[in-house]
């Protein structure tokens, strides 16, 4: 028997879906040598696809031990062990991945989400400094760079290294802007704003680009324009729940533990409740056995379709959020919540009066907002990243001028960024029982 015809041939099967096929030409492969690396490293793939990581795991170290020149294998471990919860051993293998393959894009892609989450990087950051050294035209090493010296403190020498990629040009990176915002963040807002012009100059129709130009210059914007949100949030629907996991994203978990909290004082469920800004549906399954009927509303389709595969919704919907609470709606709501989504709105005054004409009396509303702490300043503020932060004093104004009662807000951690804590409030409005007139 030629084994490598032998594991071509479960190769093929495998890619083609037919797993019995290639579970017999693996084996097969085996049988004859117990220590093919390359039968070892696709068998541990195979028993992942069936659910038995830890078999996975096992197997691709085992090939490993034999070519462990092998980035491919390398960078399949670190997916394995990331989906298993391993982040650090996950990391390493990505890393050992890049020092073999320096231009290896799915382990560069990979090293890149989980530095986003992360909190230490003293390990990766002298193997990212050789690799800009060997290979100094590999944009992917000099992004990963960057953000490495950004999580150890180091501003000017990161700001330098994501000025670097720069230079490779806008069509190297699937995110044009994301090294703008930084550079923003780390002091260097002037070439942020050249860099961010150019692709305006280039292409006007650019919604995301023309956005953020006016969020690092400062602009007056009450909010982020719809087509803006739409956009950016459809091109990202793929890994959103991906990334903000890496983030330790907690914002869903927060609200849905004051829901569970409201529920518990309740003798029956909340009979019709709205998910204001449902992208991917992360608090859907959170708290759906506290409603009756659950309608999510999201601006991005993309994202509207990955909510409808939780099929926890009973009605989803897509379009803006004023729009939608001041139209024609079949019920009332008893139960709103509302997570990220205000971070894109500047001024709340339109919500508020189109929330309190939605609610039922009694109705409640749970959301959370990114903390604007400074007493001093503006009511809110909109910053490179092209989120608002709002004042828990302006919040409580725009309620009570809507004639909603500010009925609580709690100081909390949403997730971490760049080696940093976002902050915000969570905080519950309620309709009055009775109209005070």
């Amino acid at each position: 028997m030629e084994l490598d015809a032998r594991l071509h041939e479960g190769i093929a099967a495998h890619r083609s879906g037919n797993l019995e096929a290639a579970l017999a030409a693996y084996k097969d492969v085996l049988t004859a040598d117990p220590d093919h690396a390359d039968g070892l490293h696709f068998l541990g793939l195979l028993h992942f696809e069936a659910g038995k990581a830890d078999n996975a795991v096992i197997l691709i170290r085992k090939s490993l031990e034999q070519n462990d020149r092998n980035a491919s294998a390398y960078n399949n471990l670190g997916n394995i062990l990331k989906l298993s919860g391993q982040s650090d051993e996950a990391l390493k293998a990505y890393v050992h991945a890049v020092e073999i393959e320096p231009r290896h894009e799915e382990a560069w892609n990979n090293i890149s989400v989980m530095l986003e989450g992360a909190a230490n990087n003293d390990d990766l950051l002298p193997i990212l400094k050789e690799v800009v050294r060997l290979d100094p035209d590999n944009p992917n090493a000099w992004h990963n760079y960057g953000l490495s010296l950004m999580l150890a403190g180091h501003r000017d020498e990161a700001a330098d290294a994501l000025e670097r990629c720069l230079e490779f040009g806008a069509d190297v990176w699937s995110d044009k802007i994301w090294h703008a915002r930084v550079l923003c963040a780390l002091g260097r807002k002037d070439r942020a704003i050249a860099h961010l012009e150019s692709l305006v100059a280039t292409d006007p129709d650019n919604t995301v680009a023309r956005y953020q130009l006016a969020a690092v210059r400062g602009d007056n914007m009450d909010h982020a324009p719809e087509d803006y949100v739409k956009t950016h949030f459809d091109s990202f629907s793929e890994s959103f729940d991906e990334v903000l996991k890496n983030l330790g994203y907690r914002a869903p978990e927060l609200v849905a533990a004051e829901v569970a909290e409201l529920a518990a004082q309740r003798t029956e469920r909340f009979r019709d409740v709205v998910d204001l800004g449902c992208g991917t549906g992360l608090c859907g399954p959170l708290i759906r056995e506290h409603c009756v009927r659950l309608t999510g509303i999201d601006l991005s389709s993309g994202m509207l379709r990955k909510a409808a595969a939780l099929k926890v919704f009973d009605f989803l919907v897509e379009g803006e959020l004023v729009g939608f609470l001041t139209s024609d709606l079949p019920a009332k709501f008893d139960l709103g919540v509302c997570v990220d989504t205000l971070c894109y709105i500047g001024d709340l005054q339109p919500f508020m009066t189109a929330l309190e004409e939605a609610l039922q009396p009694g109705g409640i509303l749970v959301a959370s907002v990114e903390h604007l702490s400074d007493p001093s300043g503006p009511d809110y503020r909109v910053d490179p990243t092209g989120r608002y932060a709002h004042r828990p004093a302006y919040l409580r104004h725009c309620a009570e001028a809507a004639g909603l009662v500010f009925d609580k807000e709690k100081p909390v951690v949403l997730r971490q960024e760049l080696g940093k804590e976002v902050h915000g409030l969570i905080f519950h409005l309620r309709k009055p029982d009775t109209d005070p007139s």
